[in-house]
């Protein structure tokens, strides 16, 4: 026994958090590109650019206009349609839009210094931080070891970790937003059972408000029922 526990704070003491060499949110290479806002106003902090390229015609051997077009994030909201920008790609904010607004070249109708600043890179990366560090300490509330060490990273950086109450309160004021709607996101009741939780959403945050005791328990039962069935 005493050896086990010797060996177990040797392992202990050699242990080095991987997060400590990283940084919190990774970077990527980006290449910065101009392009024209053919459509802005549909999407939500997204705008659609097009960027003027050419073509080769291999059979006739010519060069023919030939434009691309790309999902912009825009995230103050900024761009309206003709706006000449530059934006960076490398910025993923959802499964199609991989690029962002970095500067407004020519402004169309608006001048620039009437419409809400677009952030630099460096605001940009410090927002990111603080989702994901608003993130890890909810996954750490559940008792997950990455975001755990993520956050010792981050303080042991010099970062500023929110609280529990801080990290919860999007999440809370989604929830009151889909109770408000009526059928999305409120307890149903169906077959009887009261109570029974009717959406995705609901049955998530039922999941993070129970404790390590009860997630233990249920698995107990679990598992007694799967053993007596078998």
């Amino acid at each position: 026994m005493a050896s086990a526990a010797k060996v177990a704070a040797t392992t202990a003491s050699k242990f080095i958090n991987p997060f400590l060499s990283k940084p919190i949110v990774p970077t990527f290479k980006s290449t910065s590109k101009l392009g024209v806002v053919v459509s802005a106003g549909k999407m939500k902090k997204a705008v659609k650019v097009r960027i003027a390229g050419q073509e080769w015609n291999r059979d006739i051997r010519k060069y023919f206009p030939s434009s691309k077009t790309y999902l912009c994030a825009d995230p103050t909201s900024s761009l309206v349609v003709g706006d000449l920008i530059r934006m960076s790609s490398g910025w993923r904010t959802s499964k199609s839009i991989r690029h962002v607004v970095t500067a407004i070249v020519a402004p169309y109708g608006t001048p620039i210094n009437e419409r809400t600043p677009i952030p630099t890179e460096s605001e940009r990366i410090a927002q990111r931080i603080q989702q994901r560090l608003l993130k890890d300490v909810r996954r750490a509330e559940m008792g997950k070891i990455v975001a755990k060490l993520r956050i010792e990273a981050a303080k042991e950086k010099g970062y500023e970790v929110p609280g529990l109450e801080e990290a919860m309160r999007n999440v809370r004021i989604m929830e009151e937003r889909e109770r408000e709607k009526g059928t999305k996101g409120q307890v149903q009741v169906k077959g009887g059972k009261e109570g029974q939780v009717g959406s995705a959403r609901e049955r998530r945050r039922v999941e993070r408000e129970k404790t390590e005791g009860e997630r233990k328990a249920e698995k107990k039962v679990m598992k007694e029922a799967r053993e007596r069935t078998t």
